[in-house]
């Protein structure tokens, strides 16, 4: 990988939570990482982010969610195109975090634009974006089968999560406990992981937050809230990074039981980073980040999910904490990872000339 010379980036993120984030937010922290770190190689990094965000360096342009109200919408919307034009122009190249359709007027432009998706992609959101990219557009998928289904013309790059391994430590005895991490919905499987729990006589603690939807907030109240505090399940709420380091260090193993196709779980390499393997979902991204059998256990999915995950929790001693964490360091640390998104940046900005 060749030194690449100083690049003016300017980094778009949406406004509801800040950079970094104090707790939720995953994406957030994937925007963090590679501020600080393209700043840190000594690249002018550009923010434009929610309030609360901070600096790394360059400006920091805040700009504001929308409300429900449709002429809030449209409002937000044309004053962050605004905002988005005036920011870029004063950059070699932009990489946004939010969302497409909210960058229409810059594609106008013609400003080199690489775009990372972090949630599930449709073919619609492909094919509006294709029919307005220009020649030095790229998109950025971070996982395989976040992308395997999409039909695509323009040009796209495969580049996963990243994470910062030395925020997380390891120990040589983990506690007697399962845990869980990451927001309590029913596509994240915490019924799952409560049920595999109790079959396996293993503590579990849960930590994350409840979504404010409907469904959501039904299915804590009616599935997962009458469970808790009882047959060794606990509930901490949502957690910091330190925390949640703590945590991931000193466990068993990290339960993963997804029922959607999760694009990234950055918790997965999370725990990895700790020494803690996983047991997962065999589904969408998990068999990209974990080693079945060496870092963990996929599952196959089945009506009996809570039966299979609690047998894999029976031979969870024999895979190498140590392994676990070298699988992290090698294969996600942030200074693995971001120089590959700075070369395509880079190819991006100098195909304008």
């Amino acid at each position: 990988m060749h030194k690449l010379g100083p690049l003016k980036i300017l980094i778009i993120a949406d406004p509801h939570i800040p950079i970094p984030p104090s707790q939720y937010g995953g994406t957030e922290r994937i925007v963090h990482l590679y501020a600080r770190e393209a700043s840190r190689l000594g690249h002018i990094v550009n923010l434009l982010a929610g309030k609360g965000s901070s600096s790394y360096g360059g400006s920091l342009v805040i700009h504001k969610p929308p409300t429900s109200f449709r002429l809030n919408r449209a409002y937000r919307k044309l004053r962050f195109q605004v905002q988005t034009i005036l920011e870029a122009q004063k950059c070699d190249v932009v990489y946004s975090h939010g969302r497409f359709d909210y960058l229409e007027a810059l594609l106008a432009l013609d400003v080199p634009l690489l775009h990372c998706f972090h949630n599930i992609v449709e073919q619609n959101q492909i094919d509006f974006a294709e029919a307005r990219m220009k020649t030095n557009s790229a998109f950025h998928f971070i996982s395989y089968s976040q992308s395997k289904e999409l039909k695509l013309k323009k040009p796209y790059f495969l580049i996963p999560n990243c994470i910062d391994t030395k925020i997380y430590h390891t120990v040589e005895h983990p506690s007697n406990y399962l845990l869980y991490v990451g927001r309590i919905t029913h596509n994240k499987g915490v019924d799952i992981a409560i049920k595999a729990a109790r079959l396996s006589g293993i503590p579990l603690i849960i930590a994350g937050n409840v979504c404010d939807s409907k469904d959501s907030q039904e299915y804590f109240n009616f599935q997962i809230k009458p469970q808790l505090n009882k047959d060794n399940i606990t509930w901490v709420g949502p957690v910091n990074d330190s925390q949640k380091a703590n945590l991931l260090a000193n466990a068993l193993a990290l339960l993963f039981p997804i029922r959607w196709q999760e694009p990234f779980g950055l918790v997965m390499i999370e725990a990895l980073a700790s020494g803690c393997p996983i047991i997962a979902t065999n589904c969408a991204s998990t068999p990209e980040v974990i080693e079945h059998g060496v870092t963990g256990y996929l599952c196959d999915s089945s009506d009996d999910m809570a039966e299979i995950f609690a047998d894999a929790i029976k031979d969870i001693s024999q895979l190498d904490r140590r392994y676990c964490r070298l699988s992290a360091e090698s294969r996600f640390d942030v200074t693995h990872i971001v120089p590959q998104t700075l070369e395509v940046l880079d190819s991006l900005a100098k195909s304008k000339n």
